[in-house]
């Protein structure tokens, strides 16, 4: 035993022994490496939810100083022999609001107000197409605005507008009204209608006639508020996007989008904000100009050379560049409300829809 020690093998064959286990499989790396990885993604996903949320409830920055965009105070002038508001009961058993014209025209006319306000605005000019036998005219009030639905400034889902369209049209056919069907609407309204042709319900309309339309991530929308109408809360737009991207959509119903009307010209009907699901549902889809192709070629289009809101120019490649045939006209010395309510312009849009 002491030879052994003394010849020096004992500590050779040990270190031989040791070099050999440093050689050996580590079985505890895959397992690390998951750890690893689960740890980050961990880390990763409740950042991304901390953002989120970050994002989702930050209030709007407040209009600190309203500015009459659109000249309010020319433009309150009560209607005149306006008819009084019907109802119709949509799918899910809501009474809506709707004002109809009524006109030898066999043609049908859903004209869509535009955004805060309602159906009374367009008295003029419906009563302007109906008198000179254009069409019948409908105006509802949309889902969410003045005397229409549960909740003011609200849907219950993203598309339920274009269904509540559907079945004021269903309800012109049970009355007994066959012409064909035209979709209109003024600003956000016109909008709207772009929407609805590219839509499911497209298909129940022949024609569309679109008054300054705003499309909100289009080129055409002057400094992308609208001129300062629009006051968009853009990180809660952000996070609702992202998680509705994720299939999350309990908090659609919060308020997206503030509108800049002075308060001295308030009159208690207007619906001055709008969730994230009835903001969605009222403008045409991220991609637009699939919306507008939609839409045919039987379309007319008119917006005033000063409005405040809209580029006409512009608008005006954007509309024929997806739909070459349309009609479309940009009116001198007319603004953003002249468009549906001066005479040049009710004069023009007469003639515009005039059959060949």
């Amino acid at each position: 035993m002491s030879s052994w020690a003394s010849s020096g093998k004992l500590p050779k064959a040990s270190v031989t022994l040791s070099a050999t286990t440093d050689l050996l499989p580590d079985h505890e790396a895959p397992m690390k490496t998951i750890k690893r990885v689960l740890v980050g993604l961990t880390t990763f996903i409740a950042v991304g939810l901390l953002t989120v949320a970050y994002l989702v409830s930050t209030p709007a920055q407040k209009v600190t100083s309203p500015e009459d965009v659109f000249g309010f105070s020319n433009a309150n002038r009560p209607a005149v022999d306006l008819p009084e508001l019907e109802r119709y009961v949509a799918r899910d058993g809501s009474r809506l609001a709707y004002r109809f014209y009524d006109s030898p025209a066999e043609q049908l006319l859903v004209f869509v107000h535009g955004s805060s306000y309602h159906s009374a605005a367009y008295h003029r000019l419906a009563v302007a197409l109906s008198r000179a036998g254009v069409a019948k005219v409908y105006l509802p009030n949309l889902r969410g605005h003045y005397m229409s639905g549960r909740r003011r400034g609200d849907v219950d889902y993203i598309g339920q507008l274009e269904d509540d369209v559907a079945d004021l049209i269903a309800l012109a056919r049970g009355h007994g009204q066959t012409g064909k069907v035209m979709i209109g609407g003024h600003s956000s309204g016109g909008g709207f209608a772009i929407r609805f042709a590219g839509g499911e319900h497209g298909h129940l309309a022949s024609g569309y006639l679109l008054l300054a339309p705003v499309i909100p991530t289009a080129p055409s929308v002057r400094g992308g508020d609208a001129g300062g109408w629009a006051n968009l809360n853009q990180n809660r737009l952000y996070g609702l996007l992202a998680l509705n991207a994720f299939g999350i959509e309990g908090f659609n119903g919060l308020s997206i989008i503030e509108f800049n009307k002075p308060e001295q010209f308030w009159d208690g009907t207007e619906t001055l904000a709008y969730s994230y699901r009835l903001n969605t549902s009222y403008h045409p889809r991220f991609d637009f100009a699939a919306d507008i192709r939609a839409m045919g070629n039987d379309v007319v289009v008119v917006v005033g050379e000063d409005d405040e809101a809209v580029d006409g120019a512009v608008l005006r490649n954007l509309i024929i560049d997806n739909a070459p045939l349309a009609k479309v006209a940009i009116l001198p010395n007319v603004n953003h409300f002249g468009v549906f309510s001066d005479p040049s312009s009710l004069s023009a849009i007469q003639t515009l829809l005039a059959p060949n």
